[in-house]
């Protein structure tokens, strides 16, 4: 569905991560969809699509594609409706497709992005009940708490679960394997190509 893209932003600004990095600017965003569209992956679409909007957002850039008649005439009636928009990754340029229809687990897709792509898995909700109990001295209600999570833990595999989380630390891989976990299927991202840095002097490559 259209997204409502407007955007004041210099053509020729970078994106910057949330850690402050300038690495992908919006030029070679926009360089990398048209390579895509091009590419023989979407050359089968009839008709092409064309770009139409650019937003930055905090992930990178975010390019909406449409129909080229909706591109001429802006009526809703020529647009078309399930497309995701493309996002470009702001670290280093890989090339991936939201749909947001696609949310699933209570996860949007920024949160899905994020694990899926760059692999930033928060805690979990035991990892968390556990950690507050702790805090609080509450240490038997904690046990308890990993002892009913599932997974067949013993007394001393709960003690040892319970050990790490107290100590800073992560709990044993070999407890997180036995432990249940939700079924993440990403569902909202697709992605179509790795990392495609910026070269310096591309646009001179291009000519």
């Amino acid at each position: 569905m259209l997204l409502n893209l407007e955007s004041s932003i210099d053509f020729t600004s970078p994106c910057t991560a949330a850690y402050g990095r300038e690495v992908i600017s919006r030029e070679w965003a926009v360089e990398l969809v048209e390579r895509h569209l091009a590419s023989d992956e979407t050359r089968r679409l009839q008709p092409l699509p064309v770009i139409v909007g650019v937003e930055r957002h905090v992930l990178g850039w975010l390019i909406v594609c449409q129909s080229p008649e909706f591109a001429r005439t802006g009526d809703l009636r020529d647009a078309w409706v399930g497309d995701g928009s493309f996002l470009i990754d702001a670290l280093d340029g890989s090339l991936h497709t939201v749909h947001k229809q696609f949310c699933n687990d209570d996860l949007e897709w920024q949160d899905q992005y994020r694990e899926k792509v760059r692999k930033e898995i928060p805690p979990s909700d035991l990892d968390t009940e556990v950690r507050r109990l702790t805090r609080l001295g509450h240490r038997r209600d904690a046990f308890t708490a990993v002892r009913n999570a599932g997974g067949g833990l013993n007394p001393a595999d709960c003690l040892r679960y319970v050990d790490a989380i107290t100590s800073g630390t992560e709990p044993p891989d070999d407890l997180v394997a036995r432990l249940p976990h939700p079924d993440r299927r990403y569902l909202a991202i697709a992605t179509h190509s790795g990392p495609n840095p910026e070269l310096a002097d591309w646009r001179r490559m291009t000519k």
